[in-house]
């Protein structure tokens, strides 16, 4: 298959990327052809950069080729990713029948050349080869990244080498001393458009429903939830879950195709719910088709009703089993998100603050005008992490162990998504976060510890 045959494949495969994958193409070539030494794809997460490179690279594997696949999470130091990398030129699966061994041992530089020249043989000299690391930006700091940079020139004329490394991070980011090598070549994948991100949602439309009346619904959905989140595989998911309830009426005779208006609003809790519950993921797939649909004798109300209480009770089962730290820090970060960082002084320190007296006269004021800059009904605020600690070793009634890892709790609620941080990811100072668990919840969490969250905070009804 020629070059232009494979990028007007991957090209409508892949909606809104034929500019990047043409210049892939355009460096890698032929197999024959001489490639860069290194090649840096980075761009924001889910914007397809390992799936456009996984399915690219399947066409030059059809030949002599040999391309490895390596993580920068599991490949940390040198000799993971030489091995790693030789078991996949040389197709060896580390197996029972092998008793779980890698296709050679490589210590070191030195074995590694002399391994790639033994598993490459005859294409080795007519042939490029390619190592493509994804998240290349764990690997910053190391040696590897160093070895990664200058590995087609350190091979020497052994083997033509390719390092493609695969980031959300930029490269100057990743600038270190690694030994004189020079800069590799950039290639940027932007995040997604709106009309690129309704073309590739338009690929799921059931084969039994009309095409049309599918990309209004996704039209619709994209305005809802494109604020809390531009994740294509995010929004793929929440039209897998949302478009069965949204055509359900249809089937029941409550409502026809023509009236979207009526539709949506059947739906209308649904949106609601799946904002807090759904893409939070504390209701399960399964307990999510199990909610019917509002209609005359089902109000909406009891829907979200029962949506809410589905994801409690996935809670009592998930958030409640927290370690007893983490859920005081999870408390610490609501009261974060919804209180004034100006009131941390009065509610959280040792002592009574003089001021307090005509803090309360302001906000009586602030509720005499109805309440319209409530934080809980703007939603929750970021918050920086060091003002979480603050907040947390002044809620916790005892000292905290000394063996009790803070930092890495954080972490776990960030990956829970209990937490979102709204910093960028390669920013190591002024991390800021945001908690996204609800009221009733943080009351639930509290009542376990027993803290009693309604004294501190502020403005709320």
């Amino acid at each position: 298959m020629s070059i232009a045959d494979v990028s007007a494949q991957l090209s409508k495969k892949y909606p809104g990327r034929s500019e990047q994958i043409d210049q892939l193409l355009s460096l890698l070539g032929e197999p024959t052809d001489a490639s860069p030494g290194c090649i840096f794809v980075y761009g924001p997460s889910a914007s397809g950069k390992t799936s456009v490179l996984q399915s690219l690279f399947a066409h030059y594997q059809a030949g002599r080729t040999r391309v490895a696949f390596v993580s920068g999470v599991e490949c940390f130091t040198a000799r993971l990713l030489f091995e790693r990398t030789l078991n996949a030129w040389a197709n060896h699966v580390p197996s029972k029948e092998n008793a779980y061994s890698n296709y050679r041992k490589c210590d070191s530089l030195v074995d590694f050349v002399a391994r790639s020249g033994e598993v490459l043989g005859e294409a080795a000299e007519s042939e490029t080869h390619y190592v493509v690391v994804d998240q290349a930006e764990r690997l910053r700091g190391t040696s590897v990244l160093t070895l990664l940079v200058r590995l087609s020139e350190l091979l020497g004329g052994r083997a033509n080498v390719c390092v493609v490394l695969v980031s959300t991070v930029v490269w100057d980011k990743f600038r270190v001393r690694h030994g004189g090598a020079s800069d590799p070549t950039m290639v940027f994948f932007p995040r997604y458009t709106k009309a690129q991100t309704l073309d590739i949602l338009a690929h799921d439309c059931p084969a039994d429903e009309p095409p049309g009346f599918f990309l209004t619904f996704v039209d619709a959905l994209y305005e809802v939830f494109h604020r809390n989140s531009t994740s294509v595989q995010e929004l793929r998911h929440l039209v897998a879950m949302l478009y069965p309830k949204f055509v359900q009426p249809v089937f029941e005779g409550q409502a026809t195709r023509s009236e979207f208006s009526r539709l949506f609003k059947l739906c209308q809790p649904y949106f609601s719910a799946a904002s807090e519950r759904l893409y939070l993921r504390e209701i399960s797939t399964s307990e999510w088709q199990r909610v019917g649909p509002a209609s005359a004798t089902n109000r909406a109300e009891d829907v979200a009703q029962a949506i809410y209480e589905l994801a409690d009770g996935s809670l009592g089962s998930g958030i409640m089993e927290l370690p007893y730290y983490t859920k005081f820090l999870l408390v610490a970060g609501f009261l974060a998100s919804y209180n004034p960082s100006r009131l941390d002084m009065q509610y959280f320190a040792r002592g009574r603050d003089p001021s307090a007296k005509g803090r309360k006269r302001k906000r009586q004021a602030e509720d005499a005008l109805g309440g319209q800059k409530r934080q809980q009904l703007v939603g929750p605020r970021a918050f920086a992490i060091e003002r979480l600690l603050a907040i947390f070793y002044s809620i916790v009634a005892e000292a905290v162990d000394s063996s009790v890892d803070v930092q890495v709790q954080i972490a776990s609620l960030v990956t829970l998504r209990l937490f979102t941080r709204t910093s960028s990811g390669d920013r190591l100072d002024g991390v800021k976060c945001r908690c996204n668990v609800g009221l009733e919840t943080i009351r639930a969490i509290s009542r376990s510890v027993q803290f009693e969250v309604d004294r501190f905070l502020y403005d709320f009804a």
